[in-house]
C-alpha cells in the first residue's frame, strides 16, 4: 500500500520512474493473490502493472522528445 502511495506522489511530480515503483507494488499483490488463492488480486495486479508499464513507456518517450526537461 505504501509503495502505491509513493508511486502516486511521484507521478504527481511528473517523474516517469513512479510507474516502475507502481509495477513493483503490483507484483507484490500478484504474489499475495497467488499464495492466498485470491485470484482477483492476482488478475487485477497484472492489469494495473500493464497500465503502469504503458504509462512509464509513454512518459519516458515524452521526456526524450522534450530533451529531458521535466516540469516539477
Amino acid at each position: 500500500m505504501s509503495m502505491n502511495l509513493t508511486a502516486m506522489v511521484l507521478a504527481g511530480r511528473k517523474l516517469w520512474q513512479a510507474w516502475l515503483i507502481g509495477v513493483a507494488a503490483e507484483i507484490m499483490w500478484v504474489v499475495y493473490g497467488y499464495f492466498t488463492q485470491q485470484w482477483g488480486f492476482a488478475f487485477f495486479g497484472f492489469i494495473f502493472a500493464a497500465v503502469y508499464l504503458r504509462n512509464a513507456y509513454r512518459w519516458r518517450k515524452q521526456d526524450k522528445e522534450h530533451d529531458g526537461s521535466v516540469v516539477v
